[in-house]
């Protein structure tokens, strides 16, 4: 079992780093459980701990009923108006998770890729030159 578990994680840290060599450093929770084929709860079990080592960031975008407009992104459940009037269409909502998309965005250094350090001797040769 953990041998499947780390698997798991591996396949998911790579479908990230695809996602970020994409530039899709901002991406819906959705999104990426439908390419990545895992189950929501996979990925909550994936992002939660970088959730907690602020690696990762996440928000709830609240999305029109009628139209799929995005009303707004809010930090918290509880910030989000329990009364919700589309500007597009007109369509007034409750709030509700039914609305909602979670979007998650890599802020860390943790997948980014890291530059190189500067060989000891090179550095001494460059800085001879200058």
């Amino acid at each position: 079992m953990q041998d499947q578990n780390e698997c798991l994680s591996n396949t998911l840290k790579r479908k990230l780093k695809e996602f970020l060599s994409q530039g899709r450093n901002k991406f819906y929770l959705r999104e990426f459980v439908e390419e990545a084929h895992i189950t929501i709860v996979e990925a909550e079990d994936f992002f939660l701990p970088l959730l907690k080592k602020n690696e990762i960031e996440g928000s709830l975008e609240v999305r029109c009923p009628s139209c799929g407009a995005s009303l707004g992104t809010y930090k918290k459940y509880l910030d989000i108006p329990e009364e919700i009037t589309c500007e597009l269409c007109g369509e007034d909502f409750p709030r509700s998770d039914d609305f909602l998309e979670i979007v998650l965005e890599v802020k860390g250094k943790f997948f980014r890729p890291q530059e190189k350090p500067i060989e000891p001797n090179r550095e001494k040769a460059l800085k001879i030159r200058t």
